[in-house]
């Protein structure tokens, strides 16, 4: 897919709903982890600016947070971390035409997250034993979120850029491109 020239005022437009998007799936009733951040990180870096896909990151965890509550520091910054590097993910999932990478970006933008916040639940809550072992059970016990949220990706991902390759090719094409191809 090739990404469009879009202007800012559109590509604004789009970080708006792409928000809505986003903040709407952590509302709504979902089970655990599986919501479209990854999704809307991944169909923005198709057709946003690199910083303004870097703003939606912050702006949909920000809002949504403040909104549902926060949780201990680390554990957060683990979460915004892993979402700005699942950001870049995206970024370079938007540069690529070859399908198994992007499909591997996309998978390993889940495992990625599952390890880098069970890892810090692990360290910085009292939870787990501060061993080897406390470690693997807060990996074993957060497996069903990693199978939610690799369901939620692959579902959520191409149905939304799917959605959105269809409202910008019913406009005509612009004649740049804010990525080389």
């Amino acid at each position: 897919m090739k990404n469009p020239s879009l202007s800012l005022t559109t590509q604004i437009l789009l970080l708006l709903v792409l928000l809505m998007i986003g903040i709407g799936s952590r509302f709504l009733p979902h089970p655990p982890s599986a919501t479209a951040l990854t999704a809307v990180m991944f169909a923005s870096a198709l057709y946003l600016r690199p910083h303004l896909t870097i703003a939606l990151t912050l702006l949909l965890l920000l809002w949504s947070d403040m909104t549902l509550g926060s949780y201990e520091l680390p554990v957060m910054a683990s979460v915004y971390g892993s979402f700005l590097i699942i950001a870049g993910f995206g970024m370079w999932f938007a540069r690529t035409k070859n399908i198994g990478g992007r499909v591997l970006m996309l998978a390993s933008s889940s495992v990625l997250f599952f390890l880098i916040t069970n890892a810090a639940i692990w360290y910085f809550t009292p939870w787990y034993a501060k061993d080897i072992s406390g470690l693997m059970l807060s990996y074993s016990l957060g497996l069903p979120f990693l199978k939610n949220m690799l369901l939620a990706d692959f579902l959520y991902t191409p149905a939304l850029i799917a959605a959105l390759a269809l409202v910008f090719s019913s406009s005509p094409a612009p004649k740049t491109s804010l990525y080389v191809s």
